[in-house]
């Protein structure tokens, strides 16, 4: 019967996603090793992560990157836009399928490619800062180990930013605005910035919030990158900390699972 069809997925959703997120839950109050070791410890976890420094800063951090990805959404709309504007249906479609290709190419490939960009001895960059003569043969910029250089690198990765899942939502709702609208705003005199900020842009916004959602919560969640790149102690200092690689080196490496429910 239907009941039956609907009980079954939702059975499914039940005990695979709902009665893990209640179990942690339960035992942010437990001293707990993910095994054997479990002793009830009242708020002591909770107590203990809000006096937690790496707690804090890896919030700062995640928000530098939520603002990073904020700018980094333009470029994508840009493009979108100026593809849309081609002329010809030809070639509109033959960008499409270029911004579509790389999406084939596993996250963790597009990660270490660009780990090798900022190796010292024979990374991309450092060999273009040498054959300019920027840098001296024997010279290198630590760009993954300094500092004051990790959170940009990060930030940098990607560059010119052009994300091609961006680029096909935004397309998608530009080719929902009516033609009758443009031949208006051509008539009014507008040009194609005031076409850009006072139409594309305007018609095009449910999509910009939708990947501006997604692009929070997937920031938030996403500390594997990181962890790539700058290993489980996240840089010197624990300088690019967020807070799911914390959760992890708490949970997997020191054996506290019930401070990383907590987390």
């Amino acid at each position: 019967s239907v009941s039956l069809l609907i009980a079954l997925p939702l059975l499914g959703v039940l005990v695979f996603s709902y009665y893990p997120i209640f179990n942690g839950l339960v035992h942010i109050f437990y001293r707990w090793d993910g095994d054997t070791i479990e002793e009830f410890v009242g708020l002591k976890n909770i107590r203990d992560m809000f006096g937690d420094s790496d707690i804090g800063w890896s919030f700062v951090v995640v928000a530098i990157f939520i603002v990073a990805n904020v700018i980094k959404m333009i470029p994508s709309i840009l493009t979108a836009v100026i593809i849309h504007r081609l002329v010809s249906d030809r070639w509109q479609y033959a960008y499409r399928v270029l911004f579509v290709i790389p999406m084939i190419v596993p996250m963790i490939v597009w990660i270490l490619i660009w780990k090798y960009y900022y190796e010292p001895t024979s990374g991309f960059f450092n060999q273009i800062l040498r054959a300019i003569h920027v840098l001296g043969p024997t010279d290198n910029i630590l760009w993954l180990s300094d500092k004051w250089l990790v959170i940009p690198s990060l930030i940098f990765m990607g560059f010119p930013w052009v994300g091609a899942f961006g680029v096909l939502i935004y397309l998608a709702g530009l080719q929902n605005i009516p033609q009758s609208t443009y031949e208006a705003a051509n008539l009014d005199g507008a040009g194609p910035l005031q076409t850009l900020w006072y139409i594309e842009l305007p018609l095009i916004m449910t999509q910009i919030r939708i990947t501006l959602v997604l692009m929070i919560i997937q920031t938030v969640q996403n500390w594997q990158f990181v962890y790539l790149f700058l290993g489980e102690q996240a840089g010197p200092d624990h300088i690019a900390d967020v807070p799911g690689l914390v959760l992890f080196r708490e949970s997997f490496s020191q054996g506290r699972m019930g401070y990383g429910c907590a987390i």
